[in-house]
């Protein structure tokens, strides 16, 4: 499967949007852990005309393994690789009814027009890769519809078991192509074009995009018109920017316009892919490189205008995705009070007073002076402190107590991982860890028989 590897990346600010109310709701860490620490699935669905009055229907989807439960593998199995020790069956039904869903005010009793299903068994090795956000299985069920309204619905089934199931209904629209006066965009990891061929792979993140990882846009074009321009706006807040700044812009033109038909959908080596024929009588595309490691980690809405309209032809809100950005930096607050292990008393109140935006400003303004790489958008020493912190509570928390309000998270905050650890347990005596780092030691000794560890020399 494929790893998703995220540079480090600035402060996602998407819950500041009323952050009086979360300072008078008192958010911890634990709290904010509890929000932020669930599974992901993700679904979306694609529209590629055949013709002027058919078109492909794929519905796409994503599943962490932290979403799937997964079963210890059993005696009379033959697992893939030796190494293997857990499984998760996994499958999808999808099924496509005419109409729009029931419950809007043109639905009527649904006729069933395709039935299809994905079904993949997913092994690891470890009982922590189980438990992974960065790995996945992906799949998609298609099919070709003539143009009208349509709604489809999924039904997934986890583990092999008819308890674990969820569903999902969403409505879609085939139009005729010379009708088209519209236009949609579809998110792309990565593309290729030859002579006579497009190649591209999806990014099967539903409507987000990867934080400080470029990608690319693949934009259904009207049938007709000129002076195209694509331009992302940016919604949620970021450094240096007011919300509605436009963070990118790309004139249409015939260097990014291509004619393809012929377009076919498939599953390789875990990614699902985008295969199609350049021709000249094709459905116009534009695809579009978007330079994402330029940009905040926000929220953005793609539009593409026409000259002499006001209102866009399309648009889509999108979310920049930030996988294991470290929990304190979904709050203002949280953020703010985890700098008490690096700053005095008297500067942590000076960050932490004022307004919301103020608050804000000086905590920006903080990390930016610190920030070793100041030409890129993100900053590696924030990121890098706030990684630390998650770590601590993790690897040193107790019944008591937090682990980075412990005597060893504090070290690990500050210093970070030793060179080496050494444990001692001598008779008649508590248990002692020996960190060792390249300009100093410190000896800890245990306080109880649960991992409690206080400081008791420095050197």
């Amino acid at each position: 499967m494929q790893r998703i590897v995220l540079p480090l990346a600035a402060l996602l600010f998407l819950a500041f949007f009323d952050a009086e109310a979360q300072r008078r709701a008192t958010t911890t860490y634990e709290s904010l852990l509890q929000r932020t620490d669930q599974p992901s699935s993700y679904i979306d669905h694609i529209v590629i005309p055949d013709s002027d009055s058919t078109a492909q229907l794929a519905v796409f989807f994503r599943l962490d393994y932290d979403f799937i439960p997964f079963l210890r593998m059993r005696p009379n199995m033959q697992p893939p690789t030796p190494e293997a020790e857990f499984f998760a069956p996994v499958r999808m039904g999808v099924e496509v009814f005419q109409g729009p869903p029931p419950g809007s005010r043109r639905s009527s009793s649904p006729a069933s027009v395709f039935r299809d299903s994905w079904q993949d068994t997913v092994w690891v090795n470890t009982f922590e890769d189980t438990k992974s956000r960065f790995d996945y299985t992906q799949g998609f069920v298609g099919t070709t519809l003539s143009s009208g309204a349509y709604h489809y619905e999924l039904q997934l089934s986890r583990a092999g078991s008819v308890r674990e199931q969820a569903s999902t209904r969403r409505g879609v629209t085939l139009p005729k192509y010379s009708e088209f006066e519209s236009a949609s965009f579809y998110l792309l990891s990565d593309f290729t074009l030859t002579e006579d061929e497009f190649n591209a792979t999806l990014l099967n993140f539903g409507s987000n995009v990867l934080y400080g990882q470029d990608y690319s846009l693949l934009v259904k074009l009207p049938s007709e018109g000129e002076s195209l321009t694509l331009n992302k706006h940016l919604l949620g807040s970021g450094s240096g920017a007011e919300p509605g700044d436009i963070r990118f812009g790309q004139t249409i033109s015939d260097e990014n316009t291509i004619f393809f038909n012929g377009a076919e959908f498939h599953r390789t080596d875990g990614d699902v892919s985008l295969r199609a024929t350049l021709a000249d009588d094709g459905v116009r595309y534009a695809v579009i490189p978007v330079p994402n490691q330029d940009f905040e980690n926000s929220r953005f809405r793609l539009r593409l205008m026409q000259d002499g309209k006001e209102d866009p032809i399309a648009e889509r809100t999108i979310n920049s995705q930030w996988i294991d950005m470290p929990v304190s930096l979904y709050n203002l607050d949280v953020a703010i009070s985890m700098m008490r292990f690096i700053v005095s008393d008297e500067e942590l109140r000076r960050i932490n007073s004022g307004s919301a935006s103020e608050r804000e400003r000086k905590f920006r303004e903080f990390w930016a002076e610190r920030d070793p790489t100041p030409e890129t958008e993100f900053n590696e020493l924030m990121a890098e402190f706030y990684s630390r912190i998650d770590s601590a509570f993790r690897n040193f928390s107790s019944l008591q107590t937090p682990g980075f309000d412990t005597d060893q998270g504090r070290a690990y905050i500050l210093f970070g991982a030793p060179d080496n650890i050494e444990r001692r347990l001598p008779a008649n005596a508590p248990a002692r860890e020996i960190w060792q780092y390249p300009n100093r030691t410190l000896i800890f000794e245990a306080t109880t028989g649960f991992g409690d560890f206080r400081l008791i020399s420095e050197s």
